[in-house]
């Protein structure tokens, strides 16, 4: 093989070699096509889903909402709680805590006893946090709180599941937190404020499936 047949192969092997890596450069591979395309579909199904969500007047960003549902038995149990607090407080039943004084007697509407902490009623913003505590499920931190009228009572959830603060029925004093949760962003604990003004002792509970939580706040 002569000296020029040599140079005129090396010139056409170093272009074949150029014109594949160019390709290569200035467009994606087959590969890449489909993981893009895949991925595309996965954020577009998302967005749809989410859009769904939020039309039903649902929280997309939620990963635990099931809430108890009309006729079910949770909600039937809670119906029976509210008829007896309804029947306690028209006969004006009194409830004193355990070691209480007199003045912790209390007018009694909600849907269970409560005894009344034998500790100064605390006053301004009190906390109160769901936490979860294995086969114990949910509880409220602390279960009973004695404050004085006029303070706040703040629930917060750091979990994701979702939970509630909600009064029993039958009381002269009601709230209702709705879901309370920690949304995948969120940088701080889901929370829910309500400020009490009537004396009495007041009970509440999660409306949401597989809470058995319970709480009162006693005011004074």
């Amino acid at each position: 093989m002569s000296i020029r047949t040599r140079i005129i192969l090396i010139i056409a092997g170093a272009l074949v070699l150029a014109t594949t890596f160019a390709a290569c450069m200035s467009g994606p591979t087959t590969v890449q096509i489909v993981s893009t395309t895949k991925a595309q579909n996965s954020l577009d199904n998302a967005e749809a889903t989410r859009q769904a969500v939020i039309a039903a007047g649902g929280d997309p960003n939620a990963t635990v909402q099931v809430q108890i549902t009309k006729g079910s038995a949770a909600a039937k149990a809670n119906e029976e709680r509210a008829a007896k607090a309804t029947a306690e407080a028209e006969k004006g039943n009194i409830a004193s805590g355990v070691g209480g004084s007199a003045s912790d007697e209390q007018t009694q509407g909600a849907a269970f006893e409560v005894d009344v902490p034998d500790t100064p009623a605390e006053s301004g913003v009190i906390i109160v946090d769901i936490q979860t505590f294995g086969a114990e499920g949910t509880k409220f931190v602390p279960e009973i709180i004695k404050i004085t009228a006029g303070s706040t009572v703040k629930w917060t959830n750091a979990r994701k599941s979702a939970a509630s603060a909600t009064a029993h029925e039958g009381q002269e004093d009601f709230w209702d937190s709705d879901a309370l949760f920690k949304g995948t962003f969120d940088k701080d604990p889901a929370s829910f404020e309500h400020t009490f003004n009537i004396v009495g002792c007041f009970t509440y509970s999660s409306q949401f499936s597989g809470d058995t939580n319970t709480g009162a706040v006693c005011v004074e």
